[in-house]
């Protein structure tokens, strides 16, 4: 949520940052389960219908991994 570069990706494509992580994961093949109690998140959550371009997904994979996520740290985590 405070990676600048993310941010400003996320404000390219007028999204949140949740929305382009959880799109990234999509287009990576992978299931994102996204935690939320807010119905307004929910929602916001569920509009994903956009696609990353090439070049940001590059990007995307090759940000700087979260030095203290443990064994996790390859993939890039965003909280909401």
């Amino acid at each position: 949520m405070k990676n600048q570069v993310v941010i400003k990706m996320a404000e390219k494509y007028n999204l949140s940052v949740p929305q382009l992580a959880i799109r990234y994961y999509l287009e990576s093949g992978l299931l994102p389960v996204a935690k939320t109690a807010n119905p307004k998140n929910m929602k916001s959550n569920s509009e994903v219908d956009f696609e990353i371009s090439t070049e940001d997904m590059e990007q995307l994979k090759n940000i700087e991994n979260i030095k203290d996520y443990v064994e996790f740290s390859k993939f890039p985590v965003f909280w909401n």
